[in-house]
């Protein structure tokens, strides 16, 4: 079923890459309620999207929540160690269920204390029980179509869309030699709610020589012929864009000692060693490959002008048991502290400029390809929706 678009579809024709002079999205899709409403069904109603690793909840029971714009979702492991994403949402009278992350046998609704197992199915519902019209075998959870791939969770409302993981078979072919499915994190993903779009987390590295020179550029220089937004890792048709940071030495990182501070990955290439690659998987993963570790960002919608940002930094086993992992740990997040507020700063102020009446459409430069490429893989599915 098509449904309309508050924005007339030819004025996004201009944003694409096919026009020579690619401009940026209109200003009012990243703050106009209507447009908002018109993306949830057209980009996250339709397709697959990130919510986190199944890394963070290893033991039957362990889960997590997170909320993907006006879905409330539980992630639980199984007792035969699969993983289901459930609404999150009592079907007695639509409480919330749970919060946070941790450790549970059933699912109680703290109002009336229905009790659901792990899989979803209603178990207990107090004052129906001689109440011979009521079957608890018809009450259960939604479930929510999910993937694994590589350790990432991915989620859609979907039921049509094909699965995920030929969309990122290339990908995880040239991924390998890092290892992304037994890479875990030393604490759990925690996403935090911010006051802008979740289109301003769109990556890009046309800034890292401006806005972050003193910080990130300071421990690694990121010269212009620096930058590769045609390396191998992108794929278009299948919503991956990406550029490499090519080092000046192998293992580089900004960090004070401008290399990676924990033990190199053992099948790495001397290629892979030399840069990091910032891979983007539409709508709302960034992985970022380096020589010690695969950082990633999730980042989810809440509002017209709110967001939800989840960063994490994944690592070998092996590497989380070194006896001085958590003072190299905590030595680079503090390195990168600037970096991250200068990053925060800038969303919350393009936020407020792009409000303006007199916010503009502005030309992509050269080094903005990643974002030509991300609204291309947006207006095919905007049109999509549209037009069904």
């Amino acid at each position: 079923m098509s449904i309309s678009c508050p924005i007339p579809l030819d004025e996004f024709t201009a944003s694409t890459t096919a026009c020579d002079r690619t401009v940026a999205l209109p200003p009012g899709c990243f703050w106009d309620p209507e447009f908002y409403r018109f993306e949830l069904e057209a980009v996250w109603g339709r397709d697959w999207f990130c919510i986190g690793r199944v890394t963070d909840i290893p033991d039957a029971g362990d889960y997590y929540t997170i909320t993907v714009g006006n879905e409330p979702l539980l992630v639980v492991r199984q007792g035969d160690g699969t993983v289901r994403v459930l609404s999150n949402v009592c079907q007695h009278r639509g409480q919330l269920l749970l919060d946070g992350h941790g450790q549970a046998s059933q699912i109680r609704c703290p109002m009336h204390s229905w009790v659901y197992d792990l899989s979803g199915g209603l178990t207990y519902a107090p004052g129906f029980e001689d109440d011979d019209t009521f079957d608890l075998g018809d009450v259960c959870l939604p479930e929510i179509r999910s993937e694994v791939w590589e350790g990432f969770l991915f989620a859609t409302f979907d039921d049509t869309v094909s699965p995920l993981a030929g969309r990122l078979a290339r990908l995880k072919d040239q991924l390998t030699n890092y290892g992304l499915a037994e890479l875990k994190a030393p604490t759990p993903l925690e996403p935090e709610r911010h006051d802008w779009n979740w289109k301003m987390y769109a990556d890009e590295c046309y800034h890292c020589t401006y806005l972050h020179a003193r910080s990130f550029g300071s421990m690694f220089p990121v010269p212009p012929d620096a930058i590769d937004e045609d390396c191998e890792y992108n794929d278009a048709e299948n919503g991956i864009m990406a550029y490499t940071l090519i080092g000046q030495h192998l293992d580089g990182a900004a960090t004070r000692t401008g290399k990676v501070l924990h033990p190199i990955l053992p099948d790495l290439t001397e290629r892979e060693r030399s840069r990091m690659g910032f891979i983007t998987v539409a709508p709302n993963l960034l992985i970022v490959a380096m020589s010690d570790k695969v950082k990633y960002w999730v980042w989810l919608p809440a509002g017209p002008a709110e967001s939800y940002l989840g960063v994490s930094w994944t690592f070998p086993e092996d590497s989380l048991r070194e006896p001085k992992f958590v003072e190299r740990w905590e030595m680079e997040r503090k390195d990168l502290h600037t970096t991250a507020e200068e990053d925060l700063v800038g969303w919350s102020r393009y936020q407020q400029g792009i409000s303006s009446r007199f916010a503009p459409r502005g030309r992509l430069s050269g080094f903005e390809k990643t974002i030509g490429r991300l609204q291309d893989w947006l207006i095919d599915h905007y049109r999509a929706a549209a037009s069904e």
